[in-house]
């Protein structure tokens, strides 16, 4: 390590060499110049520290100046975001007090609509053709009962009428079989039989003998006796609908279907 030669030691070196050319006042001179260099010495490197502490001391003042005016930035920007948001929230506050303010314009308006839809379906029903009559009637009066029941919204009215509407437009598509008691003309009890909608071609009846088999004539909207001629096939049509049977070409007997334009 290369060594330093500070002033005092260099004067210290110095005495060494002329320390027994110098009288003894003159030594004693030396000596307190050399003490006095000593402490100027060490009196400097404090202060040195002291400028290096402060300055530390400024760094850390300027960094944490910085963090805080990065904070600030952040706190400004989210500030302006809430406020927008505010201001979005109290347009569409407003705008949702304005339509409950006009809500009791919005249901007189709509009720007498809704009634109609009901009337029109019951009307459908009844000029359909006679299957599940029960059960599509129940369901007509239910919806009567939604229209006067204060705690299902105009929007839960709708909805149900329409899958109601939905539910008679599937009868259309679809082909069925399910078992109820018929009166038959000449037979004292009820008779228990196979009832089997083709979409809205066909409805028929047959019990499980094939003794009694009538179809739903819609002109005369009666029940005529059908011919034996198609009784197997519609034995065959009901073990394909209760699964029994694969699916197979059917054969029904169909009645013309008059539309009448009012």
């Amino acid at each position: 390590m290369k060594k330093v030669l500070t002033p005092a030691r260099g004067a210290i070196l110095a005495a060494t060499f002329v320390g027994l050319a110098l009288p003894a006042i003159a030594q004693g001179q030396l000596g307190r110049a050399i003490n006095n260099g000593e402490q100027a010495t060490r009196k400097a490197a404090q202060v040195q520290n002291q400028i290096n502490q402060l300055d530390d001391e400024r760094s850390d003042m300027v960094g944490e100046f910085r963090t805080l005016l990065q904070r600030k930035t952040a706190a400004e920007l989210y500030a302006r975001q809430q406020a927008a948001a505010v201001e979005s929230q109290e347009r569409e506050l407003a705008s949702l007090e304005d339509q409950l303010g006009r809500i009791d314009e919005i249901t007189s308006q709509t009720a007498p609509m809704l009634e109609e839809l009901i009337d029109d379906l019951d009307a459908f029903i009844d000029a359909d053709l006679p299957f599940r009559i029960e059960e599509r009637k129940a369901r007509i009066e239910e919806l009567r009962g939604f229209l006067t029941d204060p705690r299902i919204t105009v929007v839960e009215r709708y909805r149900q009428i329409m899958d109601t509407y939905i539910r008679e437009m599937e009868y259309g598509r679809t082909n069925s079989t399910w078992s109820a008691p018929v009166t038959v003309e000449g037979v004292a009890d009820p008779v228990q039989v196979n009832m089997v909608l083709f979409g809205r071609v066909a409805l028929v009846y047959m019990d499980s003998s094939q003794r009694y088999a009538a179809r739903y004539d819609r002109e005369t909207q009666s029940w005529v006796p059908m011919e034996s001629k198609y009784k197997p096939e519609i034995a065959k049509a009901i073990r394909i609908l209760e699964g029994k049977r694969t699916q197979d070409v059917m054969y029904v007997p169909a009645t013309k279907l008059a539309v009448t334009a009012n």
